[in-house]
């Protein structure tokens, strides 16, 4: 199974010594020493520095369209947060959330404390980014019904008159009642509108309970301090957008989006999991420092693609040539 780039980290830092497993003349390696427990004291000070070592890695894992200067302020607001937690999963946290191109300053996304271990979630806003980012919608729906709104669901009718809300914006929100559901749909492009998700506040609490494990620890625990505690409507929110993901067209970002949070409620590496531009520079240097064997799976690969090219080509030029002597001989 190949280990994660948190744990490749760890053990080049702790196991090989300066300079092991590198080429002659190569430079100096790009990763500095990784603690792989909290720092005791001065924490916030001290993974302050320790992420500045960082920051060229960290930029080049951006897309191109996000400033580097914005998202590393985002991460050093979040530090003070974040003291206790291990600086390598600090580092998890930050490069998958740098892959999405998302600013971790809560409303696209945040980096949390878990126990000992950072996080990167993405709010329901990073949801709807990514799918707007995707080419596949053009504009995405997600609301809050509470108690004074007016609103239907007809399934049986086509769409889009077979959704009403309206909120009573005649009252002041804290007069509007109680919420009792949140709703999301997209409009596809071509002009399509895709099902709608209504989910009930019943339904986003049996999400939250069978499949939020940062909740179940958080009760178990006694603490309250889970999203689901904290941010119980914008969880709710998010839980529509999930389920919305069936049901329109996913890139690979979408994709990777879902696996990535996922990852994060199980307790895992996320890195792993998300888009992959730079990162792999740091892997390899990682393995090599640890003298690992992996490399020579991506040696083995090589010889698959270069197979599969041939016979893509190969088999259209038997096709012509066949053609064309048909063709001659018919004249």
């Amino acid at each position: 199974m190949t280990t994660s780039l948190l744990n490749r980290v760890k053990a080049a830092t702790a196991e090989a010594p300066s300079g092991a497993g590198r080429p002659a003349g190569a430079e100096e390696a790009p990763v500095p020493s990784v603690p792989a427990a909290p720092v005791e004291s001065e924490t916030a000070e001290a993974l302050h520095t320790w992420l500045t070592r960082y920051e060229g890695h960290i930029a080049r894992r951006l897309p191109s369209h996000v400033e580097a200067g914005a998202f590393l302020a985002a991460v050093r607001d979040r530090l003070p947060a974040l003291e206790g937690c291990s600086p390598a999963s600090i580092l998890d946290a930050v490069l998958a959330c740098a892959s999405f191109g998302f600013i971790p300053d809560g409303r696209e996304a945040v980096i949390s404390r878990d126990g000992t271990l950072a996080t990167f979630i993405p709010t329901y806003r990073g949801y709807v980014k990514a799918m707007h980012n995707s080419g596949f919608v053009t504009s995405v729906r997600v609301e809050m019904v509470y108690e004074g709104d007016e609103f239907a669901y007809e399934p049986t009718r086509p769409a889009p008159d077979d959704f009403v809300h309206r909120p009573n914006l005649d009252v002041p929100k804290d007069k509007r009642g109680a919420p009792k559901f949140a709703y999301a749909f997209a409009w596809l492009r071509g002009g399509d509108r895709s099902q709608p998700i209504i989910l009930s506040s019943e339904d986003a609490d049996e999400i939250r309970d069978l499949y939020s494990t940062a909740y179940q620890r958080a009760e178990s625990a006694g603490t309250d301090d889970s999203f689901w505690h904290t941010h119980r409507l914008d969880m709710w929110r998010k839980s529509a957008i999930r389920r919305l993901y069936k049901v329109v067209p996913t890139s690979a970002e979408m994709r990777a989006l879902e696996a990535v949070e996922e990852a994060a409620e199980a307790g895992r590496p996320q890195l792993d999991q998300a888009p992959d531009p730079e990162a792999a520079e740091l892997v390899a240097e990682a393995e090599r420092a640890a003298r690992t064997a992996e490399a020579s799976q991506d040696v083995a690969a090589r010889p698959m693609a270069l197979k599969a090219k041939g016979r893509s080509r190969s088999k259209p030029k038997k096709q012509r040539g066949g053609r064309r002597a048909g063709a001659r001989g018919r004249s």
